[in-house]
């Protein structure tokens, strides 16, 4: 396990000890000691996937200099139960502003079936109130995907806003 790795792990122990402050000292770009973690599931709502269940899972931290390291696995189910996808990404970027975490999570070469497969995360720690996911895939074809994190609300503005409806996730500025 990486130190980055190690280091977001203590983290947890960390949060789930009540140890954090409450968001509100937002953050305008990575800190040192910047983190995300959790498990959640949301139900979708969009065309061709309404009643699909997306299980999210999150292990990232920042380090001194800014890079980033972690984790993110997936898994989706259709309304039936029937698995439409799952599998792991590495954690490229991450950024953290308050209580929001934005995050990109690339596929490595030969893991999964969709070739240079990425996901672009935003989560939002809501503390008592569900927390809440937004994202985007690339399907990027013979090109690798872009690596840095995007907000959606300001490249791809109006994208959906997920409960959290099972688990929840702590973010951490820094």
């Amino acid at each position: 396990m990486s130190r980055l790795m190690t280091r977001a792990a203590a983290l947890l122990v960390i949060a789930a000890a009540g140890a954090f402050a409450g968001p509100g000292n937002a953050q305008a770009h990575p800190v040192s000691g910047s983190a995300v973690a959790g498990v959640g599931q949301v139900t979708l709502d969009e065309p061709n996937t309404v009643g699909d269940r997306v299980w999210f899972a999150i292990l990232a931290a920042t380090a001194a200099d800014g890079s980033s390291d972690g984790r993110f696995w997936f898994r989706h189910l259709s309304p039936d139960g029937t698995l439409r996808g799952e599998g792991w990404a590495e954690v490229t970027c991450l950024q953290v502003t308050g209580n929001v975490a934005l995050f990109t999570a690339v596929v490595p070469e030969g893991v999964g079936v969709v070739k240079n497969h990425a996901f672009y995360m935003k989560i939002t720690d809501r503390d008592a109130k569900p927390d809440q996911v937004s994202f985007i895939q690339a399907q990027n074809g013979s090109e690798r995907p872009p690596t840095e994190c995007i907000d959606f609300d300001v490249v791809f503005p109006g994208q959906p806003r997920y409960p959290v409806l099972t688990g929840g996730y702590t973010v951490h500025a820094g």
